[in-house]
């Protein structure tokens, strides 16, 4: 068996490297040496892409206007508070959002139970996306931001090509076939090795104000917990029925798809720093 897939420019190999190239590479930019405020930007726009995903994973009608024009400001008032307000700032939009959602089932359709079940489901949208993802921004904020952020993303995408590699070439032993059938055991335990080691080594290359031993245990929390962010948006999938969150990035699915391992990730990272401070 080799140990890469035969690839051509139409096999979704070669389709996921080049999206992944296309779209990480003027991310790692920003984040490298572009000021906040770009941050700020991307963020938004992910946020607001990531939640209209969701919106179509949970929602088997199309939503009134009123729901979709609250769920846009949401999906933008969050990054916006974390940049501006930090950690107040965001507890302060989704604060917002849930007691506007309450207001306008009030206003609207107070007796309409399908509405109290709509706002579960987008408040569940909000938090997922938006509110875990504006965690980016705090994390930026910190004196080691820009590395911070860089040693989750190296991380995660270590362990990710390492759990595709390592299941392809010796994957025997399903992992959580209930919700990921192609996951496996072997999988995994590649993919957190290969966090490990591109963890270990980022934080020690840009994190030396953290002990070695701090480094290998930011570097397994980081792992483990974007593995298990990767099943839990599989298990929604699972659950709504449906392959890939949507179809616009080829080879990936949807940015959702992309950010599943991220979106625990980044607020862990940002607590752990509180942790060792």
């Amino acid at each position: 068996m080799n140990f890469v897939p035969a690839i051509s420019k139409t096999s979704p190999y070669y389709q996921r490297w080049l999206t992944g190239l296309l779209l990480g590479l003027p991310v790692a930019a920003c984040v490298i040496a572009g000021p906040s405020w770009s941050w700020w930007i991307i963020v938004t726009a992910i946020s607001a892409l990531a939640t209209w995903e969701l919106h179509g994973l949970l929602f088997n009608e199309s939503l009134p206007l009123k729901w979709r024009v609250l769920s846009f400001a949401a999906a933008v008032l969050m990054p916006a508070g974390a940049q501006f307000a930090g950690l107040a700032g965001l507890n302060l939009a989704l604060f917002c959002s849930v007691f506007g959602a309450f207001c306008l089932i009030l206003l609207t359709s107070p007796r309409d139970p399908e509405e109290i079940s709509r706002m579960a489901r987008m408040a569940l949208a909000w938090f997922y996306v938006p509110f875990l993802i504006s965690y980016v921004l705090l994390l930026g904020a910190e004196p080691t931001g820009r590395f911070c952020i860089l040693f989750v993303l190296g991380t995660i995408i270590a362990g990710d090509a390492g759990a595709y590699h390592t299941g392809i070439k010796f994957g025997r032993h399903k992992l959580f076939e209930q919700v990921s059938p192609k996951k496996t055991v072997e999988g995994a335990v590649g993919g957190l090795a290969a966090s490990m080691v591109v963890g270990t080594v980022l934080g020690l290359l840009f994190l030396r104000n953290l002990e070695f031993r701090n480094v290998l245990a930011f570097s397994f929390f980081v792992a483990i917990t974007g593995q298990i962010g990767d099943l839990v948006e599989s298990m929604i999938k699972r659950n709504c029925g449906k392959k890939d969150s949507s179809g616009l990035l080829p080879g990936h699915g949807g940015f959702l798809d992309r950010l599943d391992s991220l979106l625990f990730a980044f607020p862990l990272m940002w607590f752990l720093l509180r942790w060792v401070a």
